[in-house]
């Protein structure tokens, strides 16, 4: 291998002409392809020769991992790197990097926007008027303010981050509990930093903002839904595992909490008869809440330049391992 060039491998289930990734990688003497593929078999074949694998959502276990011969550098596009096995990467000195910040604007709006349609029920509302039911639901003293109460926001990166500065724009009060940042963001904020049970407890509407690990699978469960309030909305742009969807199935249909507007769930595409999908207190979107054609095109750029970077012999701007960069001997990056 050493005699030949990098090689830079897209995998989707489309190919693609990467015409930003390639702009990126101008002056670079590498091959860049990309390949379509539909199993674990076609993973294997497009990237185990790769230096640098650009990993669109495809699956990348511990199996595969292993077959990967010159593997130094897997780029997930995106926030999420629950598809990527981090553990058998960083045994096998792999750097794992996803594009954080990337659409922080976006999924911060749709979660933002899901909560304004939550306070003003406005599926309910939409419903009932297109389907020539306005008397049914006019009425002068329901749907809640917002301006005044209370957001409970889990996890305070990028995305969690651009939610409170919205929210406090609003006028909401805002919580959040992240165990993993600083306090001095608290005031830089304007927020409060609290436990899980007193934010599920306190909050008018919780958002979920925390990638899928092992310790935040089923972060609300039946037991967190029994501490939130009966008058409570649920709001999830994160991961669908985050949630135990039947518990919320469960909590929906009894009263536990009034409704939920989710854009991630736990199987995807959703099947046509999930329960969730015939309440009129829920609001469902197909997993696009970082969707927007800017953001698009910023991932692909940056993953572009991430690749690059590591070519150069550079360090990567974000590494969800780091651990691995003193094993490759990459020096830090310049700019």
């Amino acid at each position: 291998m050493a005699d030949q060039k990098p090689l830079v491998v897209h995998i989707d289930s489309k190919e693609s002409l990467l015409e930003l990734e390639r702009i990126a990688l101008a002056g670079i003497d590498c091959e860049i392809i990309s390949v379509a593929v539909s199993s674990e078999g076609e993973i294997i074949e497009a990237a185990k020769q790769a230096t640098v694998l650009l990993n669109d959502h495809s699956p990348v276990t511990a199996a595969m991992v292993e077959q990967l011969e010159d593997c130094k550098l897997i780029i997930r596009y995106g926030h999420g790197y629950d598809t990527v096995d981090v553990d058998a990467c960083t045994d096998a000195g792999i750097i794992v990097t996803n594009i954080a910040g990337s659409t922080s604007e976006e999924v911060s709006n749709h979660a933002l926007a899901l909560t304004l349609a939550c306070a003003r029920d406005l599926k309910r509302l939409d419903l009932a008027t297109t389907s020539g039911r306005w008397a049914e639901v006019y009425s002068r003293s329901i749907l809640n303010r917002i301006y005044g109460e209370t957001i409970g926001i889990v996890g305070f990166g990028w995305i969690g981050r651009a939610m409170a500065r919205k929210c406090r724009a609003l006028g909401m009060n805002v919580l959040v509990n992240d165990p993993y940042v600083g306090s001095h963001l608290a005031i830089k904020y304007n927020v409060e930093f609290v436990t899980k049970t007193d934010l599920l407890r306190r909050s008018d509407y919780v958002s979920l903002h925390v990638p899928h690990l092992e310790s935040t699978h089923h972060y609300i469960d039946n037991q967190a839904l029994e501490l939130m309030k009966p008058t409570a909305y649920l709001i999830n742009t994160s991961r669908g595992p985050v949630v135990d969807e039947q518990a919320l199935i469960k909590a929906l249909r009894s009263g536990k909490i009034v409704g939920a507007g989710i854009d991630i769930f736990e199987q995807e595409p959703l099947s046509s008869d999930n329960p969730l999908l015939s309440m009129d207190s829920v609001i469902c979107t197909p997993h696009v809440a970082g969707s927007s054609e800017i953001g698009w095109e910023t991932i692909r750029r940056r993953a572009g330049e991430e690749a690059a970077r590591l070519l150069r012999g550079e360090r990567p701007e974000v590494i969800v391992n780091p651990e691995v960069l003193g094993r490759l001997g990459i020096r830090k990056y310049q700019k």
